[in-house]
């Protein structure tokens, strides 16, 4: 017997918007309301690979995507980075 898609129930949780920091400028010049799109109806919104580019190349992401505050950065160097991750994504979902 196949289950219909009605007969399925699940809650959606806080979305998370990934930026490909050394990738940004091309995906910028190429799709900035795609871009912009997603982080406002992201619940979290996070750089990824940071340990591939320098400290000012984050700091203009964040001023250009006009992140609040200071963005969460995940770096495979930085482990730590995924609890961060974790933690803001069951916040946002206690939120709802």
């Amino acid at each position: 017997m196949k289950m219909g898609l009605r007969d399925i129930r699940y809650d959606v949780g806080p979305i998370i918007t990934l930026i490909d920091t050394p990738s940004f400028d091309f995906n910028w010049q190429e799709r900035p309301q795609l871009l912009l799109g997603q982080i406002e109806g992201a619940g979290v919104v996070a750089l990824s690979r940071t340990d591939l580019v320098n400290a000012s190349d984050i700091s203009l992401i964040e001023h250009t995507l006009s992140l609040p505050g200071e963005s969460l950065q995940l770096s495979k160097k930085n482990s730590s980075s995924m609890n961060e991750l974790a933690t803001l994504v069951l916040s946002v979902d206690q939120e709802s």
